[in-house]
């Protein structure tokens, strides 16, 4: 059965809008999109049924952003990805409670020490996907820029004492970074298996 990406692809270079070549480039970014609205959606209707709407607004926006531009770990099956995606978003939400609970000084520097590790790390790649070198400083850049956007926005939220949103902001970090760093263990561990073969 074809995925609805690739049946929209398929129409496309059918219609003569793309080149049949690339119907299976664009049926992959196709069912991204479809996949990462239809997530998206789910998580803030859950947020919503939860009432827990805010804690996860901040988890799509931060998550979503720095997964799309810095990579991390990624699974080789779809129902593998979407089965991790939602339990690591169930924890989460769990964990949220608990991370109120820590003085918000602590979470300023959890903050900034999950920054400095994100930045140090990404843009993590997949041997099957690597970045070029081009595609890796554009990375960087948005990543950059979304780690100063983020410290502006936590910054008025610590003046403004919107600490429920400090610690949401700060437990997707802490959820971005692991993912990044154990892609780029795992990675490696590729790497060096296809390397030593």
């Amino acid at each position: 059965m074809l995925s609805l990406g690739h049946k929209l692809s398929k129409k496309y270079a059918t219609n003569g809008i793309i080149d049949s070549e690339y119907i299976d480039s664009y049926a992959y970014i196709f069912d991204y999109i479809f996949n990462l609205a239809l997530y998206n959606f789910t998580l803030i209707l859950i947020g919503f049924i939860l009432h827990k709407s805010a804690i996860t607004i901040t988890y799509v926006i931060i998550t979503g952003y720095l997964r799309a531009v810095a990579g991390g770990y990624h699974c080789k099956r779809h129902i593998t990805c979407t089965i991790l995606s939602y339990t690591v978003f169930a924890l989460y939400i769990s964990l949220n409670t608990i991370v109120s609970t820590i003085p918000i000084y602590i979470s300023l520097l959890i903050f900034v020490i999950s920054w400095v590790l994100i930045l140090i790390i990404s843009p993590v790649d997949t041997p099957n996907r690597p970045f070029t070198d081009t595609m890796k400083k554009a990375a960087k850049r948005r990543v950059l820029i979304l780690f100063i956007g983020d410290s502006v926005f936590t910054f008025f939220s610590f003046l403004l004492h919107w600490n429920k949103v400090i610690y949401s902001n700060v437990l997707s970090l802490t959820v971005c970074m692991t993912g990044l760093y154990a892609g780029y263990i795992l990675n490696s561990l590729k790497l060096h298996k296809f390397i030593n073969k």
